[in-house]
């Protein structure tokens, strides 16, 4: 124990003695011992010349709000101001106690105050007292260098952010009563490794350990019936995990972002709702299932990428991207009643080959299967009733397709790029082939379209050039612009009757197109409409009155080897038609 030497001889000795024995102050290795027995009195055993020198202290004794400001002045100094002082680091209260009262603020029995030791970047130790029942509210927040912190058993509560961005502590061991972990107590404590939560738990609350960045090992002993919203996100070290059997819902981004994640050991539990992002960015995690989940939110396996199978036997509600950028998905099994595939659900699963989706979906959303290049096949249930936009997209493997008839709407670019389709037959009452449709489907040979069809848009079917055949149902009153445009085995096309226009380069370089029948009610032929067609050899045409061409619908046609085929008494409408007369050959039928 060090003391200010300030007598000599005998003198001293008595003085020592009188320290001693009637001191409140004993010396135990470095440690300073203050004791008080009674509230408001701390300030008067530390006076300032010995406040600051002391690096470890123990208070034993009744604290008040005038005495916790004493240790709040001595923990929150950085650094020492002059030659002998120091910083206190460690501080031991397990023999204090905090009653209710008043002084320089109100205390309750038995709580830590809120923000009690807040930015105190210097302490390292705490030992709480052995009363404590709750750990207010920012207790230590930002205290960076803390290291470790003895609770008593009787702990019960750990207030909102009490230990957030306590960013040196590896370790801690939580008291047996603890019943309540509350939000952000842990948030930022990124040296923690591990954490053993005591089964007397009842509630983790939201973000309660987000952005532990080095934790690996999480037990929960507890019966908890919720993993709180970003509980555990950003724990990039977290490794595995094994769920209570009681926990019914995983809250928003729970999971997100735990990097390192490969396994969660479901058990026969009674999980129903796993919340928006809850494991998105899980980049190890490898497979899931579960048989009671009924409701899946957004984004919740987004870019899981080593994600391979997924099992769900109970789902009713499921929301968009759910599995968006899992590129190691190949399985994936959902039963229930789901009634939609959301936007984007497996946009970007480039693996999956195996997908079984419930009798119940009527909808599948935007994107949905956006880019899945290795599904060979899919089979779409009877109820469904739209397709919405890009919603197979770049699914190069799918070889083939049969769309139900209960199916209404087939959105645009649904089928675009998908290299390797070979057949689709549209069983449904779908109005229009929506622009870009069938896109750049190079091996579509066969296209079986129903009678309800009515119009074909633009791009419906460019570059499909293995298409030698198509039958138009004879409803269709317009053709778009480049409807089918370098389809370069298309052989012959019949025009349908109610057909009125015909949308510019629209049969653009079909170079085998050899014959083209024309209905009456054909008003126009927009430019470039049968441009490049170099192998048309005939052009039958029901209307007497020659439609509306310019001079580059057939452009790059051989006119002087295709016949035009008029209706009887017709010839001369043709012949006198500055862009017609161009074909040597008007023949009437």
């Amino acid at each position: 124990m060090k003391h200010v030497n300030r007598t000599k001889g005998w003198v001293r000795a008595i003085i020592l003695l009188c320290l001693f024995t009637f001191s409140p102050f004993i010396a135990a290795a470095q440690q300073i011992i203050v004791t008080v027995d009674s509230v408001g009195k701390l300030g008067e055993q530390l006076p300032d010349s010995i406040r600051y020198t002391i690096e470890d202290l123990k208070i034993c004794g009744p604290l008040n709000g005038t005495d916790i400001k004493v240790i709040q002045q001595m923990t929150s100094r950085m650094r020492p101001k002059k030659a002998g002082e120091a910083v206190l680091k460690s501080i031991d209260l397990s023999e204090a106690s905090i009653p209710e009262g008043k002084g320089s603020f109100r205390t309750k029995a038995d709580v830590l105050p809120a923000a009690m030791f807040l930015n105190c970047k210097v302490l390292e130790r705490i030992v709480l007292p052995n009363t404590t029942q709750e750990v207010g509210r920012s207790c230590f927040s930002g205290c960076t260098n803390l290291k470790e912190v003895v609770f008593p058993d009787t702990t019960r509560i750990i207030g909102d952010y009490a230990f957030n961005n306590c960013s040196s502590m590896d370790s801690i061991k939580l008291p047996a009563q603890l019943t309540t972990i509350d939000n952000h107590a842990f948030d930022g404590c990124q040296a923690l490794k591990s954490i053993s939560i005591p089964k007397n738990v009842t509630l983790i609350d939201v973000y309660a350990f987000n952005n532990c960045k080095m934790l690996e090992k999480v037990e929960i002993e507890a019966a908890i019936s919720r993993i709180g919203n970003a509980t555990f996100a950003g724990c990039e070290s977290l490794l595995s995990l094994t769920m209570p059997a009681t926990v019914t819902q995983i809250g928003n981004e729970a999971f997100l972002g735990c990097k390192a994640l490969t396994t969660i050991e479901m058990g026969e539990n009674s999980l129903t709702e796993i919340g928006n992002s809850a494991f998105k960015n899980c980049a190890s995690l490898q497979a899931f299932k579960v048989a009671s989940v009924n409701r899946i939110g957004t984004e919740v396996f987004k870019d899981c990428i080593s994600l391979e199978n997924f099992e769900a036997d109970n789902v009713n509600r499921m929301g968009d991207a759910t599995f968006e950028g899992c590129s190691s998905l190949m399985q994936c099994t959902i039963k229930g009643n789901l009634q939609s595939i959301g936007d984007e659900t497996f946009l970007g699963c480039i693996n999956l080959q195996t997908i079984v989706l419930p009798s119940t979906i009527k909808t599948i959303g935007e994107k949905a299967f956006f880019d899945c290049k290795s599904m060979a096949r899919i089979e779409l249930p009877s109820s469904l009733n739209r397709i919405d936009d890009h919603a197979f997209e770049n699914c190069a493997s799918l070889h083939s397709l049969v769309v139900p008839n209960m199916t209404k709407h087939i959105g645009n670019d649904c089928f675009e790029n998908c290299t390797s389709l070979d057949s689709i037959t549209i069983q449904g009452f779908i109005e229009k082939i929506e622009s870009d449709l069938f896109r750049s489907c190079h091996s579509l040979r066969v296209v079986n379209l129903p009678v309800s069809v009515k119009s074909i848009d633009d791009n419906a079917f460019l570059d499909c050039s293995s298409l030698t055949n198509i039958i138009l149902p004879i409803a269709i009153s317009k053709i778009g612009d480049h409807a089918f445009e370098n389809c370069a085995s298309l052989q012959t096309i019949a025009i349908p009757a109610a057909c009125t226009s015909i949308g510019s380069a629209a049969f653009r370089e079909c170079s085998a197109l050899r014959h083209v029948e024309m209905p009456a009610a054909l008003k126009k032929i927009g430019g470039n409409a049968f441009a490049k067609c170099v192998s048309l050899k005939e052009v039958y045409t029901m209307t007497p009155l020659p439609p509306s061409i310019s001079s580059s619908t057939f452009k790059g046609v051989i006119h002087n080897a295709c016949r035009v085929m008029v209706p009887r008494g017709a010839k001369n409408n043709y012949k006198k038609d500055k862009s017609w007369n161009k074909f040597a050959q008007i023949i009437e039928n």
